[in-house]
């Protein structure tokens, strides 16, 4: 369950729906956005190959399917929507072999059942990397003290 917009940003209130001159759409409220663009699981379509890149020989139909995979906006930058629950669905597909063959068989995906908005592990590693690499490099020009080449100490 998302969050209330209004604990993330309690200046704004959500304005109730106004009457508009135009009749052609309703307004959408600030909540009713906030709720759908969270992240959560949504369907999405994923190619056969991408889920299974040993098989890239033979052709699948269909050569995508419908999974639930976790999408959405965590709101801020420093996060990103990942699952924490998953489950296996077996489907049955066409796998086309390249002698002609096309027998069915059955194929393992994940779908996500339930997403949460994480820190991004890649910034975080990242961050700690560079400053790691550069303390190393401060240390080995403190550590030369002496020219490798003529042998003379520097100043």
């Amino acid at each position: 369950v998302p969050p209330s917009p209004e604990l993330a940003f309690p200046s704004l209130q959500a304005p109730e729906e106004r009457g508009t001159a135009s009749t052609e759409s309703p307004v959408l409220t600030f909540r009713e956005i906030w709720n759908r663009s969270f992240c959560r699981p949504l369907e999405q379509l994923v190619d056969v190959i991408t889920e299974f890149p040993n098989e890239v020989e033979y052709i699948f139909r269909p050569s995508c399917v419908s999974l639930q995979r976790c999408g959405g906006c965590c709101g801020d930058e420093g996060l990103r929507c990942v699952p924490v629950e998953t489950n296996t669905v077996t489907m049955q597909l066409l796998k086309i072999k390249p002698n002609g063959e096309a027998p069915y068989v059955e194929m393992a995906f994940t779908e996500h059942k339930q997403c949460e908005c994480r820190p991004r592990q890649d910034l975080m590693r990242l961050g700690r990397r560079r400053s790691k690499g550069r303390g190393k490099r401060r240390q080995d020009k403190k550590g030369r003290k002496d020219c490798e080449l003529c042998g003379t100490p520097r100043r």
